[in-house]
């Protein structure tokens, strides 16, 4: 017994905080349009978005998991100039050019609900200098979200989705086949670039589970064993929200047709619960989407630090960086930053998958055609693309 509480002590924590960083301003946004879209055939939209949005990250955790938590030991597997090309288009789709300032329009939806007069400008640099405090010590961060911040938005998400799948409504019907709605999952779950943040976390989950056991040594088996764990719990409170939201959507889905994606959950909970909740709901999207945005800074920050600038500028100097070059990408909008996102996104994650599990296959079985399939995935998806006519 006091095994299995020592073991559920590691893997709670690291679990939830994985949960915490993933769980940003997308992981709201897609589920949500995505049943909004599908209405009565959420359930089939709901599977698709589940293996894309849940098993997909978990592949790259476990791929990464493989190279100790190093994305550039994961990503050199295709060659060391290819592998750095990789990592830093990544890393700009994952922080300051991307996610991050995705992050900050949806926290401003949420609290420009509140304070209509509020800019856009001075949210965004708000949370800018919040985020550069609260990443300034980098090995505090997974306790920061996995004990205090994650426990808070893990708690706050799951109340909306239990009041709100509680209320009579029933779902229109929808004009879409069950297949068809599966399939639109399956694409909409690639959109919050999760596998992305796995392949780049995994260095911060693998320190956070060896700064756990500072008075063992762990194997590299036991560390694999924890961090596989701790996904499977990430994943698992990711895929109980993700229903909910879409089936929350679904349910209302006449209802908020007109409405921007970024507002959507902030008008869902006016019809669920009346203005009152409102307050608590918009909390819970803000503190969400922080979250996730200071884990994507601080590993943007180390990125620059010993990657780009090789040890030549020190990790605050990046962060100050990271965060500025965030605020001005936060003042495009919403719309602004996923026009930037999309195009990059949709070439590489096709290819990241492949790579995913071309590394699995190497470190289990010796597979040597890593690169040989990454490639020829990225040269297909390329063609597929911007050629469809000749397929």
């Amino acid at each position: 017994m006091s095994t299995f509480r020592a073991s559920l002590s590691r893997i709670l924590p690291i679990g939830i905080a994985i949960f915490a960083m993933l769980f940003g301003a997308g992981n709201i946004v897609f589920p949500l349009g995505l049943g909004r879209e599908t209405t009565s055939q959420a359930f089939y939209a709901i599977a698709g978005f589940l293996i894309t949005g849940i098993l997909v990250p978990i592949l790259g955790l476990v791929a990464a998991s493989f190279f100790d938590g190093s994305y550039k030991k994961f990503l050199n597997t295709i060659g060391t100039i290819p592998g750095s090309f990789v990592a830093g288009i990544c890393m700009l789709l994952l922080g300051p050019l991307g996610a991050t300032p995705r992050c900050i329009t949806v926290a401003y939806a949420a609290v420009k609900w509140h304070f209509p007069e509020l800019s856009i400008f001075i949210f965004s640099l708000g949370a800018a200098a919040l985020v550069f405090v609260a990443t300034i010590r980098r090995g505090k961060i997974v306790e920061l979200l996995g004990k205090i911040l994650g426990p808070i938005k893990l708690v706050l998400l799951l109340s909306i989705v239990v009041i709100g799948l509680l209320s009579p409504v029933t779902p229109p019907p929808s004009d879409l086949s069950s297949w068809s709605s599966f399939l639109r999952g399956i694409i909409e779950g690639l959109g919050p670039l999760d596998l992305l943040a796995t392949i780049f976390f995994s260095g911060l989950i693998v320190s956070a589970i060896k700064a756990q056991a500072a008075q063992e040594e762990l194997s590299s088996k036991a560390i694999l064993s924890i961090g596989l764990k701790a996904g499977a719990l990430g994943g698992c409170l990711l895929g109980i929200v993700y229903t909910g939201f879409c089936l929350l959507a679904a349910k209302y889905g006449s209802q908020v047709h007109f409405v921007p994606k970024e507002q959507l959950l902030s008008v869902l909970t006016m019809y669920v619960v009346g203005p009152k909740a409102s307050l608590l709901v918009n909390a819970t999207i803000t503190i969400a989407c922080i979250t996730t945005a200071i884990a994507l800074t601080a590993v943007f920050a180390d990125f620059l630090t010993h990657e780009v600038f090789l040890g030549r500028i020190n990790y605050r100097y990046a962060l100050l960086l990271s965060v500025t070059t965030t605020f001005a990408m936060a003042n495009l909008g919403f719309a602004g930053v996923a026009h930037v996102i999309e195009p990059f996104a949709a070439l590489c994650y096709p290819a990241l998958i492949a790579l995913s599990l071309a590394n699995i296959a190497h470190a289990l079985w010796g597979f040597r055609f890593i690169k040989t399939s990454t490639f020829t995935t990225f040269i297909v998806t390329v063609l597929l693309t911007y050629f469809p006519r000749f397929w």
